[in-house]
């Protein structure tokens, strides 16, 4: 946790589907009184990003594959 606390959460792997994007990630079980968060992680698997003046999820446009030098 943020504040050095130690929790144990059981972990596994969920499809997440949004609109027309979707990515396989792994996810933590959270338990009564846990937050609810959306990860860096899911989102860079959704290509999205959030763009916080319409508070909204937007892809986050292409993907480089390889860079030439």
């Amino acid at each position: 946790m943020a504040k050095g606390q130690l929790v144990t959460r059981s972990v596994g792997f969920a499809i997440i589907r949004l609109d027309k994007y979707f990515t396989v990630d792994e996810v933590v079980f959270a338990e009564k009184g846990d937050l609810l968060l959306l990860g860096a992680r899911t989102l860079e698997g959704l290509n999205l990003t959030v763009d916080a003046r319409r508070k909204k999820l937007v892809a986050a446009g292409p993907l480089l594959a390889a860079v030439s030098i």
